[in-house]
Order: structure tokens, then C-alpha cells, then sequence
């Protein structure tokens, strides 16, 4: 069927500009065939997602054709939200996503995006010219409709004539849209709406009427749950149902049925991450080790690399791993979920760039510090945050914002104020954080026992460090020794304060073994700035410490009360807790 046949306007067909994005060119040039027989005649090719990226951003295409199994890092999907994300199309432009593969999952994950459709190879020419039809005439719609939105002169205007299309349109996409225009001011409205006639059996306007009744406490739970269950069994393919049916459940505290709509959810589009994070979630609460492990492969394989969050999932994802594994009965299960989770790292490299893989190895690690630091092995956590980072210390603004807000919230515990402040001055130019972050900020923010120390510990190393010991007399020496001391025991792993006492202790000659073979540990094969390694080197040099020395006094060390006070510290005390983000 020509579409020219059923469209009196052949010149504004001419004109509806089409990219073909597919890596194969014998299919690219077998599409754009079938499309002129059509009528259409402004047709271009992009044979890899850079060449996509560079077309839409110098030209705004009418339509996007797009190869969802791409031969390159990026699959179709992703590409479409890349491009989003960088303004290359417009909120208008249709997409419509090519393959082979025709699973429910691929399908429903691809639709979810919104603004296109799914086209399965082989592609027949009837089933195009239809496809070009609904693009075509979509594209118009949706046009025209965000014209007037943008304009913002009569929104009743604009209600009425979306309600009207809505009417005769069953699109999923028209839907949305015009629910934004009702929300968040006119709920009620929005409601009455649901309940005429045209709508009252379409699953978008139940499942939204549902949502308000919910919001507005109309309607009890229970019958919420209720209706919203026979809403899933009667569309069954409906994933944004069971995410409401979950979350209903959730308010129920009916967790491991919350878990099964969740996971149901995530079954039907695996790609959708904040999906998978929410299963794993109510994995962890219940305990299901099967499902828990089922999510964390599917975030796994389909992380959205060009997504600028995907570097927040994978820390989320981390954080559940490190509270189940702490919860772990059994050295078998703990060891099958460190396993796990070294295998979500290997799953999610295939899929990432070297800067990619390298920012996850970094959360990795913190991850992996974090469980020492409950572990109690606080010295080779700090040692691994520093080695980690090391190649970032003079260019922290290559890491990605959870990096930086991960590694502030490890600094705060260890009290390494050196880098703590230069990454805190980096973060400071940021502008946009996810909420993953926020909460983060949040919780270090909310923290006043640890702000007072964290002031404690700046007024002691940026105005007691200023003080040169051989210009001191004895007692101001005493003094300073003192203030070190005072903030020692509140960070007790600092390098700074460590470096600090250990040139009092030499200025005084003062001869503490234990001590100071606890303070050499703190400083010794640390990566740190190269003002405090110069001065650690002259503390090294005076105290003739090397290997041996360290050695020698393993006992000693084990043994001391020092570390004892450490260890037996309560959560009350003066010591900084690691600050615990709630899960």
C-alpha cells in the first residue's frame, strides 16, 4: 500500500527527514528502499552510534530508525536515551526500534522509552507502510501539541484538545502526556476524567485513578491492593501495575508479596534499572537470596551505560550487597555473596569503557573498604581508599559524582583532611547530583557529632601544624602534643595527626614503642600527598623505621592498650561511626 494514496500532503512526505542507524549497510539500504516506494524521500545513514550522535546533533530528524543490536558498545536502546539526554531530537521525534529479536522483555523495555514502536525483521513492506503511517501521523500530533504547550496560552485549550485525540487514539505516549497537563494541580479533574466512558477500561487511566485514590487517601489499601491485583492478571504485560502493586504492598508491610510484583515488574523490562534496584532491595529484606541474586544479573547486564546514573545503580547495588553479606549467618553464604558480587563487577565490564571500568573498580573497592571497616581491619580499608584514588589526587574532577561523594563519606571516617578538602572543593562545582548523592550529602550533613570533630580535627592540623617544632620551648611542645592527642582520639587513623604526634614524640624525645609503631603503621606505604610524604620520610629517616622495625614490635602492637581502647570503643563515644545510609 502507498502511503502517498492515504496523505494528500506529498511534498511535506518529501520532506519528513528519516535517519537510518544500523551498523549493517546491505539492511540500511534494504529499509530506505522500502521507505522510497513509500513516497519518502529524505533518507539518511548512520553506521555507528558516533555517526548517529554527530548527524542529530547538527539536524533534527522526523524519525529515528534504529538497529536495536548494534555491533558496538552501545545497543539501540541506549543510544535513543543517550541522545535524549544530550537534546540531539526532540520530544516529538519518533523512534522506531528494528530487530530480530521480538522477546516480550526486549519489546516492552524498548516501548517503555516512549515516542516510537518496534519493528521486527524481516521487514514486509505492508507492515512498514502501516508503521509509516501511525510515525507520520504521530509525529504531527505530538508537533503540534508540544507547540502549544510551550506557548502555555490556554492550557485548557490544550487539555481539551488532547483529551479529544486521547479519545480517538490509543496511544500510550498521548496518555502521558495529557495526565501531565492535569498534574500536579488538578487531580480531582483528572479522576472525573478517568471515569468517562472513553477511558474507564483503558489500563493507563485505572491504573492512574488508582494512583490518586492512593495519594488522596480516597480509597483504603486493602481495596487498593485489591483492584490494582486485578489489574496485573487482567494485563499481565503491564509493568508500571505491578510496580503500584508493590509499593501498596509495601505500605501493607507485605514484603515477599511486594517482592514477587516487583520482580514481575523487572521480568517484563530487565532493563530498566530502578527496577532492579527495588527488587534487590526487597530481596534484602526478605532475605531470598534466589531472587536477590536473579536482580543483580539483570542490572548486571543490562547497566545503562549512557545513562549518567548508572554509576549511583551500581553503588546502590554494592551498598545491598555489603548489608547482606554483613547479615550472613554462614561463612558459606558470605562467601557465595562475595563471589556474587565480584561477578556482577566482571558482568558489567563487558558492557562499560576503559574510564567506565575504572570508576567501577574504584566503587568496588570503597565497597570492599567499607566491609573491612565493619570487619574491623580499619588500616587496610584506609589503605585501599588511598591506593585506589591515588591517580585522581591532582585531577579528582575526572571522578564521576558518586566516586567523589563515596570516597568523602570514607575520608570523614578516617580523617584524612588533606584530600577530604580537595574533594570537597571539587564537589563544590558540581551543580546536579542524583539522589543517590543528596542522600549521601544528607546524611554527612545531618551528622553533628561528626561535624564538630571534623572542626575539631581542621583546627587542630591547619593551626597547630602551623607551629614548627624547633622554634617551640618545651611546654608550648607539651601543648601542642596535647592537641594532637585530644583529636587522635576521635580520628584515631589520621596521617596527619599520625605525622603530627611522631614529630613531637621526636622533638621531645620521648621513646613509646607501642605508640609509635602504631602511628608508623597509620603512615607507612600509604599514598598520600607529597607534603606529607616528604615529612613522613624525615620522621622514617629520624626514627630509623623500616620493615624490621615494624616487625619487631608486631607483638608489642597487638598487644597494646592503645588498640585495644580502639576495638572496645562504644557507638556512643567520641569516635566517628562510619555514617550508615539507610537502605
Amino acid at each position: 500500500m502507498n502511503l502517498l494514496k492515504n496523505i494528500e500532503q506529498k511534498k511535506k512526505i518529501e520532506q519528513f527527514n528519516i535517519l537510518i542507524v544500523d551498523d549493517c549497510r546491505v539492511s540500511s539500504l534494504s529499509l530506505s528502499k522500502l521507505l522510497m516506494l513509500l513516497g519518502f524521500k529524505s533518507i539518511s545513514y548512520a553506521h555507528s552510534y558516533q555517526q548517529a550522535l554527530q548527524m542529530c546533533a547538527k539536524k533534527h530528524y522526523s524519525l529515528l530508525f534504529i538497529d536495536y543490536h548494534l555491533e558496538q558498545i552501545l545497543n539501540g536502546s541506549e543510544l535513543y536515551d543517550l541522545l535524549k539526554e544530550k537534546g540531539f531530537i526532540q520530544p516529538y521525534t519518533r523512534v522506531i526500534t528494528i530487530s530480530g529479536d521480538n522477546t516480550t522483555q526486549t519489546v516492552l523495555s524498548t516501548l517503555s522509552k516512549g515516542n516510537g514502536d518496534y519493528l521486527c525483521k524481516p521487514i514486509s513492506q505492508s507492515i512498514l507502510s502501516y508503521k509509516m503511517a501511525d510515525a507520520y501521523q504521530e509525529f504531527q500530533i505530538f508537533k503540534h501539541l508540544y507547540f502549544l504547550k510551550k506557548e502555555g496560552n490556554n492550557l485548557e485549550a490544550l487539555k481539551e484538545k488532547t483529551t479529544y485525540l486521547a479519545k480517538t487514539k490509543n496511544l500510550n505516549e498521548l496518555d502521558l502526556f495529557l495526565f501531565d497537563l492535569f498534574l500536579p494541580d488538578n487531580k480531582e479533574e483528572l479522576i472525573k476524567l478517568c471515569q468517562q466512558p472513553e477511558f474507564v477500561n483503558r489500563r493507563n487511566y485505572i491504573l492512574v485513578k488508582l494512583q490518586l485514590e492512593a495519594e488522596l487517601h480516597l480509597t483504603s489499601t486493602d481495596e487498593l491492593i485489591q483492584k490494582t491485583d486485578s489489574l496485573c492478571r487482567k494485563h499481565p504485560l503491564f509493568a508500571s501495575a505491578f510496580d503500584f502493586l508493590s509499593s501498596l504492598q509495601i505500605q501493607q508491610l507485605r514484603y515477599e508479596d511486594a517482592l514477587f510484583s516487583a520482580h514481575a515488574a523487572l521480568e517484563l523490562t530487565p532493563s530498566v534499572p530502578s527496577r532492579a534496584l527495588k527488587t534487590l532491595k526487597l530481596a534484602l529484606n526478605c532475605n531470598n537470596k534466589s531472587y536477590f541474586l536473579k536482580s543483580s544479573h539483570l542490572l548486571a547486564n543490562h547497566l545503562p551505560i549512557a545513562d549518567q546514573n548508572w554509576c549511583s545503580y551500581v553503588a546502590e547495588c554494592f551498598s545491598y550487597f555489603g548489608e547482606y553479606i554483613q547479615n550472613c549467618q554462614s561463612e558459606s553464604d558470605k562467601k557465595q555473596l562475595l563471589l556474587e558480587q565480584k561477578n556482577f563487577v566482571r558482568r558489567s565490564e563487558y558492557r562499560l569503557t576503559e574510564t567506565q571500568k575504572k570508576q567501577l573498580s574504584i566503587l568496588f573497592s570503597f565497597s570492599e573498604c567499607k566491609q573491612l571497616i565493619k570487619e574491623g581491619d580499619i588500616v587496610k580499608a584506609k589503605q585501599i581508599t588511598l591506593k585506589v584514588t591515588q591517580p585522581y589526587f591532582d585531577n579528582l574532577h575526572r571522578l564521576n559524582s558518586v566516586v567523589l561523594i563515596e570516597l568523602l563519606y570514607l575520608l570523614s571516617f578516617f580523617g584524612e583532611l588533606w584530600l577530604l578538602e580537595k574533594v570537597n572543593s571539587v564537589i563544590k562545582t558540581k551543580h546536579q547530583f542524583n539522589d543517590y548523592c543528596l542522600d549521601y550529602l544528607k546524611v554527612l550533613k545531618n551528622d553533628t557529632q561528626l561535624k564538630e570533630s571534623m572542626l575539631i580535627l581542621s583546627y587542630t592540623i591547619n593551626q597547630v601544624d602551623s607551629l614548627y617544632n624547633n622554634a617551640l620551648p618545651i611546654n608550648e611542645l607539651h601543648e601542642k602534643l596535647d592537641r594532637y592527642q585530644k583529636a587522635f582520639v576521635q580520628f584515631p587513623y589520621s596521617s596527619e595527626l599520625s605525622i603530627g604526634l611522631l614529630e613531637c614524640y621526636i622533638a621531645l624525645s620521648m621513646d613509646n614503642p607501642a605508640k609509635i609503631s602504631t602511628m608508623v603503621s597509620l603512615i607507612q606505604n600509604m599514598p598520600l600527598s607529597q607534603h606529607l610524604m616528604e615529612r613522613r620520610d624525615t620522621i622514617l629517616k629520624k626514627l630509623h623505621a623500616n620493615e624490621n622495625f615494624i616487625e619487631e614490635r608486631n607483638s608489642e602492637l597487638c598487644g597494646s592498650t592503645f588498640i585495644k581502647k580502639i576495638e572496645l570503643k562504644e557507638p556512643n563515644s567520641s569516635s566517628p561511626e562510619l555514617p550508615t545510609k539507610q537502605v
